[in-house]
């Protein structure tokens, strides 16, 4: 916007209106009278890439650009998380509730067992992303238990047991799964929060 002194006032203008009216004086005076007069269709106006305004409004944009890129692929990355979380609660979960209760040395236990190791190795694969900086900022022991700050690996908080673990170490991998989902959960509420606002 532009402050231009009218009669002693200032009136504030938009740039829009102080553009128009550049053009249209500076049109009046090149074409003859007869053009002007025929010439109603829409009327192009081209700006210099170099002025202070524009520049700003590009790198404004660009940031934007940069933080929008930068959720999606953390909330992409949490939702790939929480899927596997999900199928890992799901074999300890067979686990704990099959009636009556496998036996240690139940095939069918290890196996189960197993699986979830398999899923524990891929989520430890992938990457989290960081969030943007005021994303970040607000809530860093959230975003540090999901591993932000070990080079986006979440390896410290996904509980490890063996394919012979006893029911109570299968019973505290479930607790720690649950935490770690209403983690995973809580970090996407705050992108798609910081979306909102």
């Amino acid at each position: 916007m532009a402050i231009e002194p009218v009669g002693g006032v200032e009136k504030l203008v938009t740039a829009q209106d102080q553009v128009r009216r550049t053009y249209q004086s500076a049109t009046q005076h090149q074409q003859p009278e007869a053009a002007r007069q025929q010439d109603d269709g829409p009327v192009s106006v081209s700006f210099r890439k170099a002025s202070a305004t524009m520049g700003r409004l590009e790198c404004f944009h660009e940031d934007k650009n940069l933080i929008a890129q930068s959720i999606r692929e953390t909330d992409g990355a949490l939702q790939g998380i929480s899927d596997g979380i999900d199928g890992m609660a799901i074999k300890l979960d067979t686990i704990r509730k099959n009636y009556p209760p496998f036996s240690q040395d139940s095939q069918e236990r290890k196996d189960l067992l197993m699986s979830y190791v398999s899923l524990r190795k891929e989520i430890i694969k992938m990457m989290v992303p960081p969030p943007p900086p005021p994303i970040y900022e607000k809530n860093t022991s959230l975003w540090e238990k999901l591993g932000y700050n070990r080079n986006g690996s979440i390896a410290s908080s996904v509980p490890d047991i063996a394919a012979t673990a006893s029911d109570a170490e299968v019973g505290r991998a479930c607790q720690s799964l649950n935490s770690l989902r209403d983690a995973v959960g809580t970090g996407r509420d705050e992108l798609a929060r910081f979306v909102s606002e």
